[in-house]
């Protein structure tokens, strides 16, 4: 019997991909220990948490993607929520006051490139829909959360964030019709 070898042999590129990272591994860890070491003796706000998570996203999303979800949407949202973390992280730690209105308009720009990649090839990414869900439900969460709490300020982005969220998820159930639960049931199955 002959065996027919289905992967693809290493590329030389992927090789050299490798490497470099071996190379750049050291720095960046050296960067990760000495971050908080520098913040804790300076003294001051906790400027060090946002380091390591910028130096976390750029290694997740630039030097070391996943390898399993590496597609257009899991991607874009992957960089969507470190995005807001981040932003959160600023101004939760640096900087307070600002991030409730900008954190809901850069999920906005989000979902709306999110539904751009999703309706300009239904067909392929139909079997990528889970992450774009994850990406509304918690659009409309934090929308309908963040008028609740935040009366005191007009809270627009909030609201532009949540109405968009909800019409992107009835475009997907009116486009995918019967597919839409089929899709979802793929997802969860359990045996």
């Amino acid at each position: 019997m002959k065996l027919k070898i289905t992967y693809p042999p290493v590329e030389k590129h992927k090789l050299q991909r490798r490497h470099l990272l071996r190379i750049i591994r050291w720095p960046v860890l050296f960067i990760v220990v000495m971050s908080p070491v520098v913040n804790y003796i300076i003294g001051g706000k906790a400027w060090s948490l946002v380091v390591l998570m910028s130096i976390y996203m750029t290694w997740s999303l630039v030097l070391s993607p996943d390898l399993v979800e590496y597609n257009r949407i899991s991607q874009w949202i992957k960089l969507i929520s470190f995005s807001c973390s981040l932003l959160g992280m600023i101004d939760f730690f640096l900087a307070p006051g600002w991030a409730i209105d900008v954190v809901p308009i850069v999920c906005f720009g989000g979902l709306v490139i999110t539904g751009v990649l999703f309706f300009t090839d239904i067909d392929r990414q139909k079997q990528n829909m889970l992450p774009m869900l994850f990406l509304i439900v918690i659009a409309i969460l934090g929308s309908i959360v963040g008028v609740s709490i935040w009366r005191e300020s007009s809270g627009w982005p909030l609201i532009i964030m949540g109405v968009t969220a909800g019409l992107l998820l009835l475009a997907c159930i009116i486009t995918l019709r019967g597919e839409f639960l089929r899709e979802l049931k793929r997802r969860f199955h359990v045996k």
